[in-house]
């Protein structure tokens, strides 16, 4: 499998920053029922990414060419340049995934509910295979945490101790 990000468009971290400020106002009006806040529109970052799979002779046996961009209703605003884009690689990633399994497009099918195991994968427990551990596990309860409170995804998110190990990077 080959993922080459095509464009990131950043998040602007004050814009964010205002929308978190916004969105946490009416817990103080105590109005007795929550009161959704649209995130600012403003400074919303998006992502773009080219992907495929190869079998064991080179021949593609997949591809997606993915793009997306932050929206004011479902997007959670994180004070971080890369924070839509790092929770848009998750969306990309699970599209891409989804792919691979069903060998179908993922697009227009109605959203599914997570199983088991990718709920404890997500707080930060082994993942199923083997393999998966190579990309790093979920970020956990303080990823949970932080990205609740709108703190920036690097925070919390460790990336994978194999790559960082041998790039001297975080992914």
């Amino acid at each position: 499998m080959r993922a080459m990000v095509t464009h990131v468009e950043p998040t602007d971290e004050i814009a964010a920053g205002a929308s978190k400020v916004a969105g946490i106002v009416p817990s103080f009006l105590n109005l007795g029922y929550p009161v959704p806040v649209p995130r600012i529109p403003i400074g919303l970052g998006s992502l773009s990414v080219e992907a495929d799979a190869r079998g064991p002779d080179n021949a593609q046996k997949a591809a997606m060419v993915w793009a997306r961009g932050a929206d004011a209703v479902t997007s959670k605003p994180k004070v971080s340049a890369a924070s839509d884009a790092y929770d848009l690689a998750s969306s990309f990633g699970d599209d891409f995934s989804k792919l691979l399994r069903k060998g179908e497009t993922p697009f227009g099918s109605p959203p599914s509910m997570p199983s088991m195991q990718q709920l404890s994968s997500s707080l930060g427990a082994a993942p199923k295979f083997a393999a998966c551990e190579a990309f790093g596990r979920g970020s956990g309860v303080a990823g949970f945490a932080g990205s609740a409170l709108g703190l920036p995804p690097e925070w919390s998110d460790k990336g994978s101790a194999k790559l960082v190990k041998s790039t001297g990077v975080m992914p």
